[in-house]
């Protein structure tokens, strides 16, 4: 992992908030599709059936080495393997990082595009698909540091377009990366290993009630709620505010972490820049638990001195333990400029360039 250091600082300030994003209406898929299954998915969020033409920027994926017929994986000291058929519609620009999360911990893997290995082990691996084409991709990887006997739960992100997009296509390019919701695996451990990951302690946080006038704009129509069911991590700046595009001069930067919403649930939550991992004080993760209707809050004042000009922070909280609620939760990716590093004459956007959203 890159050794950028995070401290730690405890809280006292409210909660803004994001829209909500809503499942996707079943009568708009074709029939037999889940809304919620988005281990087939686009960056428009919607779905296709295979063998049924697709949209415009969709991907569609399937795996085709299926588990043990008992329904998870088996680890007996080989690499397990996920093989995918993905297939990508026709759209200008398609690129899809993967990262693999064993319990929610981020973790090394290699990867086989169209039986070509690749040779260094990564923790994100990014792929370009051809316009109306299959691509056969295999990932291998090791859940370390598990005992005999356990069952425990991987996840593959699948990550829209992780490259830096220049400000022609959208000044915040951070916005472009999307994390595509998809539900975990299990997999049975019939050999013991032992892990090079850094183990973490319970972090000190803020906790609270969601303030009422925040779950009051998740309110559906029929009088349900959306945070009863769905939990939402945000990236913050040092006062609170939720962000797209975060400063940082003399080395460093504060950002804070929002975690709210879903149900009783335990998460490990993992700082990606660049879509790679970074230590948290130290170790590889936060762990914390949910309590259904509160927020939990973090503080992180960002070691950036090491940084490009440019880069892309994104909280990621995954599930882990006795659960049910077993998707990966995203915050929206903020752009993070470094303003100790200089700037590129094709990175200033004209002053007189116009927002595509809310411009009059």
């Amino acid at each position: 992992m890159r050794k950028i250091v995070v401290s730690l600082v405890m809280s006292i300030l409210f909660l803004f908030s994001s829209c909500a994003k809503e499942p996707i209406p079943s009568e708009s898929l074709p029939t037999g599709i889940d809304p919620l299954d988005t281990s087939v998915s686009s960056n428009y969020g919607q779905l296709s059936a295979i063998g049924k033409p697709l949209p415009e920027g969709m991907i569609l994926r399937e795996r085709v080495n299926y588990p043990h017929t008992l329904g998870y994986d088996i680890y007996n000291g080989e690499p397990i393997e996920v093989s995918l058929e993905v297939l990508a519609s026709k759209t200008p620009i398609y690129t899809e990082g993967y990262m693999v999360f064993v319990e929610g911990i981020p973790i090394l893997s290699r990867i086989k595009v169209d039986g070509v290995m690749r040779e260094k082990e990564k923790y994100m691996h990014i792929v370009h698909h051809r316009e109306e084409t299959t691509t056969n991709v295999n990932l291998y990887f090791e859940p370390l540091g598990f005992q005999e006997g356990e069952i425990v739960e991987f996840y593959i992100a699948y990550i829209f377009t992780p490259s830096y997009i220049p400000y022609e296509y959208y000044p915040l390019y951070g916005n472009t990366h999307k994390i595509m919701r998809s539900p975990s695996s299990p997999v049975k451990i019939k050999r013991g290993s032992d892990s090079t990951t850094e183990k973490t302690a319970l972090f000190p946080s803020r906790i609270y009630d969601i303030p009422n006038e925040i779950y009051k704009m998740y309110e559906y129509e029929d009088g349900t709620n959306y945070l009863d069911t769905n939990p939402i991590v945000e990236l913050c700046d040092g006062s609170g505010s939720q962000i797209v595009q975060q400063m940082g001069a003399k080395g460093y930067t504060d950002l804070k972490i929002k975690l709210y919403g879903g149900n009783s649930t335990q998460y490990r939550i993992t700082l990606l820049i660049d879509q790679q991992p970074v230590l948290v004080s130290g170790k590889d993760y936060l762990e914390v638990t949910l309590e259904k209707g509160t927020t939990v809050e973090f503080d992180f004042t960002i070691d950036i001195s090491e940084l490009d000009r440019k880069n892309t922070i994104m909280a990621v909280a995954v599930p882990f333990g006795d659960t049910f609620q077993r998707y990966i939760t995203h915050s929206d990716p903020v752009l993070l400029i470094n303003l100790d590093k200089p700037q590129a004459e094709e990175d200033i956007v004209p002053s007189d360039y116009k927002y595509a959203e809310g411009d009059d």
